[in-house]
Parts: structure tokens; sequence; C-alpha cells
């Protein structure tokens, strides 16, 4: 008796494929519903306010080459209050210390390069220590260049 209703193998009506899903009853949204991600969704950075990029700072290069001849550039010109990137390219064959008022000091290999973040600075002009290699000047509140 149990099987006379699911029907013979022969009826397409009776397979799982052929049946119809029965509809789903609708739902009205109420005024304080919103809806909110899933912890595992990922938003794109575009649609953030500010867009992709926003987080980084705004950041300028001031890049100087230390040889047994000296450095150069012997200034290097960079606009007021943006983060600077410190590189120091040593073509020296024993390493030295830079030194810049107010940022860590920044140790350079022989024949490395090395780098260090430093914050913004007010227009002005900083002397950087290059050890027994010299000096060369930072002049902030101008436009980027040696």
């Amino acid at each position: 008796m149990a099987l006379a209703g699911c029907g013979s193998d022969d009826d397409p009506a009776a397979t799982p494929e052929a049946s119809t899903p029965a509809p789903l009853p609708s739902v009205e949204p109420t005024a304080t519903a919103t809806p909110t991600p899933s912890p595992t969704a990922t938003v794109d950075p575009e649609d953030q306010p500010g867009g992709a990029g926003d987080e980084e700072e705004a950041r300028v290069r001031a890049r100087f080459r230390v040889t047994p001849k000296g450095i150069s550039p012997a200034q290097v010109s960079v606009p007021a209050f943006l983060a600077i990137e410190l590189v120091v390219d040593s073509y020296l064959a024993e390493p030295f210390v830079v030194r810049l008022e107010g940022a860590p000091p920044l140790s350079v290999g022989a024949g490395r390069t090395a780098r260090l973040d430093v914050e913004g600075r007010r227009p002005g002009r900083y002397p950087i220590d290059f050890g027994e290699a010299g000096k060369a000047l930072l002049i902030t509140g101008t436009e980027p260049g040696p």
C-alpha cells in the first residue's frame, strides 16, 4: 500500500528533477531591518569612504649616494609635512650610521642600501650626518628635487 502513492519509475512527474518546488512565502521588510554583511564577506576598498589607497600616508623619497668621494647630492629638497622615505645607497667598504635629528639612527651596511621612514617636517633645513663620510642637507618646504 505504501508504494501505491509513489508512482512507477517510468512516470516523469514522480522524479525529483521534474517536480516543481513549492513557492516561498513572501516576507515584507520592516523599516528597522537592515542587511548586515556576514563576517566572511569582503568589502571592496573602492566602496569605502575615500576609496582605495586613502589609508597610506603620502610620502616623498630623499635618496643619497655615499661613495669614497663623498655624498651626492649634497642636499635634497622635499615638500613640508609629507612623510619622507630616506634612502641611502652605500658604495663604501665599511658600514656606517646615518643620523637625522628627530629620527632613529639608520645603520647602513657596506655596499648596501638602507631605508628609513621619517615623519613629515616643518619647513626648514635639516643636516644629515653620515659619520666619517660627511654631511648632507635635507630642505623641507620646497618642491622635491636635489
